[in-house]
This record gives C-alpha cells, sequence and structure tokens, in this order.
C-alpha cells in the first residue's frame, strides 16, 4: 500500500515540480527585465559648454542612450571625447537609476586666423575648428597664413602668433573690457603689434617690446580718462614711447 501510495506521488509531484520551476523562471524573467529597465540610460548630460556648441557630441549621447547603465563602457567614450581638437578634458559619471553625465573642458578660444580656412587659436596657442564656435573673437592680421603653422589639434608653430596669444590672454585677464573691444590684433610691417579697436578707427600701438607692462599703462590711462571719454575717443594712442602715451583725438 504504502509503496503504490509512493508511486502515485512521485507521478503526481514531478510534474507540478516541473510547472513550479517553469513559473519560476518566467517569473525571474519577467523580475530581470524590470530591473534591467530600471537601469536602463535614458538620460545624458552635458555640461560644460561654454564656447562651442555640442554638436560633435551628439553622437556620444546617442550610442549611450538605451543601454544599461551598468555595462556601458565610459572610459571609451571619454577617450573618444578628449580626443575632439576643443576638449581639453572630460569627466563621465553614472548618475543611477538612468542618467549619465558628461563634464567636458573646453580649451578657451581667444583669437581667430585665417590660413588656407579660418583657424580658432586658445590661450595656448593651439589650433581648434572654427564650425563649431560662434562667438565674436579678435582677428589677427598681416600674421604669416602658410596652412602647415595651424595644423588643427596642435599648438601653432608661428612664434609671433603664440607672443600675440600671450598678449590677448594677457588682456583679457587684467584688462578685461579692452579684449573685448579689440577688432584685430595687427603683425605690422614694423614688426611691432597694434590693436585695432572694433569702432575700426582706434589704434593703439604696441611697438615690440615690454608689451605686458604697455597694457597696464593703457589700463591705469583708460581708468583716469574724464567720464566723457573711452578709448574710442582717440584716433590713435601711442605706447611706444618711455614713460609716456601719445594720443591723437578724434
Amino acid at each position: 500500500m504504502n509503496k503504490n501510495f509512493i508511486k502515485i506521488f512521485d507521478s503526481i509531484s514531478q510534474p507540478l515540480l516541473c510547472l513550479f520551476l517553469v513559473a519560476l523562471s518566467i517569473f525571474g524573467s519577467i523580475k530581470w527585465a524590470q530591473f534591467n529597465e530600471m537601469f536602463i540610460v535614458k538620460n545624458v548630460r552635458i555640461e560644460g559648454i561654454n564656447y562651442f556648441d555640442d554638436t560633435m557630441l551628439v553622437e556620444y549621447k546617442a550610442s549611450i542612450k538605451n543601454q544599461n547603465i551598468f555595462f556601458s563602457d565610459l572610459r571609451d567614450y571619454k577617450k573618444n571625447i578628449e580626443s575632439l581638437d576643443h576638449i581639453k578634458g572630460c569627466k563621465i559619471s553614472r548618475v543611477f537609476p538612468k542618467t549619465v553625465k558628461i563634464e567636458v573642458y573646453e580649451r578657451e578660444p581667444l583669437a581667430m586666423i585665417s590660413s588656407n580656412d579660418l583657424i580658432i587659436l586658445d590661450a595656448e596657442g593651439i589650433c581648434l575648428p572654427v564650425e563649431y564656435c560662434e562667438i565674436s573673437l579678435p582677428i589677427l592680421s598681416n600674421f604669416k597664413n602658410n596652412q602647415e603653422l595651424y595644423e588643427k589639434g596642435k599648438k601653432t608653430k608661428s612664434s609671433n602668433v603664440l607672443k600675440s596669444i600671450e598678449v590677448i590672454k594677457y588682456s583679457k585677464d587684467t584688462f578685461d573690457s579692452l579684449y573685448n573691444n579689440i577688432s584685430e590684433f595687427v603683425f605690422n610691417e614694423d614688426s611691432e603689434y597694434e590693436i585695432i579697436l572694433k569702432n575700426g578707427r582706434t589704434k593703439i600701438l604696441l611697438g615690440s617690446s615690454n608689451i605686458f607692462a604697455k597694457i597696464d599703462y593703457l589700463n591705469a590711462f583708460a581708468n583716469i580718462l574724464p567720464e566723457e571719454k573711452t578709448l574710442e575717443s582717440y584716433r590713435y594712442i601711442d605706447l611706444r614711447y618711455k614713460r609716456q602715451i601719445v594720443v591723437d583725438e578724434i
């Protein structure tokens, strides 16, 4: 009697066990799918865009979206983004459950020069693409424009351009109103530096030496001008002479 009962129990329990395991597997699959869906990237946030638009980063946003946040290889994205000419550095982090944050550190565009194409130069003299930057920048004029001097993504090989970048950077840091009013920064036929303001009439003659000190003198001069006058009130401001500023009013 016991043996028959055991046989009957076995014949019933085995199908029930199989059915239970199938149900458990389906339930586990559903829960796993729900768990995975919880961590699917739905938002890619880009921060640190100050000078260039994010056009060149759009493809990275698209490829990161809809991936599992745990399995996205963020190191490869970081490496690829940092290979862009205008990006100095990049930090990518996960913001659980569904967001990836891309924080970029752009190169600072400082001036523009015309070679075969227009080239943007950053504060270190690195040549950058102009296509995705729409801010107004001073133009470097009368410098050599040989294409080999301005390889994109690399520092310009022109020593005169590098010196000019240093002067322009110093102006931006110490005399911001001057920097914002520069139309052209000229290397003239006498190998001296000149600034032409945006009014198109005022020329500032810097000479070829002690340029940083002359920017300081110009700043001091601007600060003591009568209220009704500005640097644009003069046809030229000549800083080439020691301990004096020669001006000609418009």
